[in-house]
């Protein structure tokens, strides 16, 4: 979770190239070595061989000259700071916040022991002492950006995400180009829901690196999820707008295409939609979502024979597609095709057997048939699911007038008038139905 990087203390200045320095810290180490046989007790010759031995990575003889400089001056709060980082480095967190803890006692304004003593709280999981040790160095230091790092991811991971952003943006002020820390600022208002933020955060990172890859493609998904909450509102124009700056992002991206695609067909820009489906299916040629969108907007442009070919392909790739299923069968159904079309409802109610649609279309077309008893049970299950949807109440009138059974069409068309009054279909039928039994009436009285 955190990047720990320890501040070192350091009583000499030493320099050297790099090439150098391995070469140079064992002739001064020698040296201090040697300075120690005549003086035991010479505690910067302890303090600064700790230095050394701590930069080349011999922390047990590092621990050992730090102890002797605390033998010498039991409050060198410096020597217990630079044990607290051995330890650290150790991984032995518990010795670490012990060591950290005196040098404080000794030195309370110490940030950089404040902001070490968080990493070794941060490494056991304390976050709230992490969190607190953070905050003490940057009251003492508050030019410490790491610090304000720190505290934000670990704000993160509590699901604080309102502290979290805060501290980041505190961190980004040190260091406004520092990439990886705006990836995660951005992600933080990804989270918190502040979609512009995150997108203006994206952009910094681009701007500071153009061809940003996780920069370019987060931007494309939000510009992608906002494209589709704005064709939710009903707000066309700002989703294709959205989609646009998606695909500007990631020009392969084929769901884009797929929704930008269903944004044209909703402003009615058919050729548009076929042109864009086709370029996700370009993208990725098993796109199944996208043969079967292809097809709707050929059928929009009557040209049935494409659409189904398009359908076709989309069952091919998934023959449990059951939105081409149903497309097929409203496009079979138009083209004069009752039986094909029947046969694709079959499909669509075999995997979604509640599809009202479905059933409606199935019921619509068994009455045209005249299979009177399938569209009447059709009928029936509708009204079973969802016993206000008028056109199915006077779709059965319709299949009961047909039977003869004229007493049970008149109580469907009245059912269907209750839920809506101004339907003139139902009234017509109602009326119709109406003559047709004073007409048998008739009849029956002149046979008597």
């Amino acid at each position: 979770m955190l990047g720990v990087s320890l501040f070192l203390s350091l009583k000499v200045a030493i320099s050297s190239s790099p090439e150098s320095d391995g070469i140079l810290d064992r002739e001064i180490i020698k040296k201090y070595q040697k300075i120690l046989l005549q003086e035991p007790s010479n505690l910067n010759a302890h303090f600064n061989l700790g230095i050394l031995y701590t930069r080349n990575a011999h922390f047990d003889e590092a621990i050992r000259e730090f102890n002797k400089v605390l033998e010498i001056n039991p409050n060198d709060s410096e020597a217990y700071y630079n044990l607290g980082n051995i330890f650290n480095k150790k991984s032995l967190f518990d010795d670490a916040i012990k060591a950290y803890k005196k040098a404080l006692a000794i030195n309370p304004r110490d940030a950089e022991a404040f902001y070490n003593l968080g990493n070794a709280y941060a490494h056991k999981e304390m976050v709230d002492d992490a969190i607190s040790s953070y905050r003490k160095a940057i009251e003492t230091n508050p030019n410490l950006a790491e610090s304000y790092k720190n505290i934000a991811y670990l704000y993160k991971e509590k699901g604080q995400l309102s502290e979290s952003i805060s501290s980041f943006e505190k961190a980004a002020t040190f260091d406004p180009k520092d990439t990886a820390l705006l990836l995660d600022l951005a992600s933080s208002y990804e989270s918190n829901g502040s979609q512009d933020s995150a997108i203006l955060t994206y952009k910094k990172v681009l701007s500071t690196e153009p061809n940003h890859k996780e920069a370019k493609n987060r931007l494309a998904m939000i510009y992608n999820n906002k494209g589709v909450s704005l064709a939710l509102q009903g707000k066309r124009d700002e989703a294709i707008a959205a989609y646009k700056e998606a695909l500007q992002n990631k020009e392969d991206f084929k769901e884009v295409y797929n929704n930008l695609g269903a944004a044209y067909v909703d402003k009615g820009m058919i050729d548009d939609a076929i042109a864009t489906y086709k370029k996700a299916i370009e993208i990725s040629p098993n796109f199944g979502e996208a043969y079967n969108n292809l097809g709707v907007a050929y059928t929009k442009n009557k040209a049935y024979d494409e659409a189904v070919s398009a359908f076709k392909k989309a069952l091919s790739l998934n023959k449990n597609h059951a939105g081409a299923h149903f497309n097929l069968g409203v496009l079979y159904a138009e083209k004069g095709m009752p039986a094909e079309a029947i046969d694709e409802y079959n499909e669509v109610l075999r995997l979604t057997p509640n599809d009202l649609s479905a059933l409606y279309n199935r019921g619509s077309l068994y009455l045209e048939k005249d299979r009177l008893e399938e569209a009447s049970a059709d009928m029936k299950k509708i009204i079973e699911h969802n016993p206000k949807l008028v056109a199915a109440h006077d779709k059965l009138g319709d299949i009961y007038q047909k039977q003869g059974q004229l007493d049970d069409a008149i109580a469907e068309y009245k059912r269907a008038l209750e839920i809506s009054p101004e339907m003139e279909d139902a009234l017509q039928s109602l009326e119709d139905t109406y003559r047709l039994k004073e007409k048998e009436a008739k009849k029956k009285g002149l046979g008597k």
